[in-house]
């Protein structure tokens, strides 16, 4: 337990934790596992706040008055590179040599750094959870597109892994929207 943190973020926090425990050691008995790793993100609802936490480079964008945000940072070497070398262009990020290397992921040491954030949901937000398998294909112009307030979501959903996989579809793509009303 960390006491700088609410009981729903410890939830978040020790439940990636318990996860990255179980992989670890899943890795460390069978030699065929050595390596394996994988990024995560969640979020939940408590009250009139979203809550999210996440490791690597799966992602949590909210659509808000017609724009799209990245909530969370990924944990990798481009992010790094980014912050340390403000004013990075488009073209220098598509073209990083390692913009595909994470710097955190669930299994890789026996623990593992959670980030967790929340913020204030206003009526009509869209919330995007996502692997980098849509993220890394699909732009962030397009991934608005997809996400219109008040549109079919679970067609939104689809419409979403078509895009990814006709981009090139070379890693796992996983998807999860959710729209929040308040009354």
């Amino acid at each position: 337990m960390d006491h700088t943190l609410s009981v729903l973020e410890n939830r978040l926090n020790v439940g990636i934790r318990l996860a990255n425990k179980k992989i670890h050691e899943s890795a460390a008995k069978d030699v065929r596992l050595n390596g394996m790793g994988t990024t995560v993100v969640i979020g939940q609802i408590a009250d009139d706040r979203f809550y999210v936490a996440h490791v690597g480079d799966s992602r949590c964008y909210r659509v808000r008055g017609g724009q799209i945000k990245q909530v969370t940072r990924d944990h990798s070497l481009l992010e790094d590179y980014k912050e340390a070398r403000p004013g990075m262009s488009d073209e220098e990020q598509r073209k990083f040599p390692h913009k595909n290397v994470i710097t955190r992921a669930l299994g890789m040491r026996d623990t593992v750094q959670v980030d967790i954030s929340s913020e204030e949901i206003q009526d009509g937000d869209i919330y995007l959870l996502c692997s980098d398998g849509l993220s890394g294909m699909v732009p962030d112009p397009a991934l608005l597109e997809h996400l219109k307030v008040g549109g079919d979501l679970d067609a939104a959903v689809g419409e979403l892994v078509v895009a990814a996989n006709a981009a090139g579809g070379v890693d796992n793509i996983t998807v999860l929207v959710l729209e929040c009303r308040l009354n």
